[in-house]
């Protein structure tokens, strides 16, 4: 998906206002995801899953962290996420579905937390943004 002009300010302005919150947004979404698509635990079969668990704020964090970097980067998402899909190509194999089912869930959060933020032209240029992410990260799974 090619994220136009206004695609790419609308993505920025979201993550200008939520980047403060990337350890709670971070394991909001994560536990929303476990909660919702139970099959997606199986990549975390050495994480504490229960609500509040230092390993699901943690790694709620660097999950929102590099949606932060891609925002940050919009223009060349591939480059700021070229190491983490090589880490999820190579070494984590996580189902490309996932990417999508995160997506998803990290939507929900932003809509709970900033209703009057997600219009529809906002929610869908941070979809397109969302999928161009998953697509990143499968990139290399070939």
């Amino acid at each position: 998906m090619v994220l136009s002009g206004p695609d790419k300010t609308n993505v920025k302005n979201v993550f200008a206002k939520i980047g403060g919150h990337a350890d709670a947004y971070g394991a909001e979404t994560l536990e929303r995801m476990f909660t919702t698509y139970p099959q997606t635990k199986t990549y975390f079969p050495h994480f504490d899953l229960h609500h509040g668990s230092a390993q699901i704020k943690t790694h709620g964090k660097k999950v929102v962290s590099a949606l932060i970097d891609a925002a940050n980067n919009i223009d060349d998402i591939y480059g700021a996420l070229s190491k983490l899909s090589d880490l999820h190509a190579q070494k984590l194999r996580v189902d490309p579905v996932n990417f999508k089912l995160l997506g998803q869930c990290f939507l929900v959060v932003v809509a709970i937390h900033h209703p009057s933020l997600l219009t529809p032209e906002v929610h869908a240029s941070l979809d397109k943004f969302l999928c161009t992410v998953g697509t990143v990260l499968t990139a290399k799974y070939r």
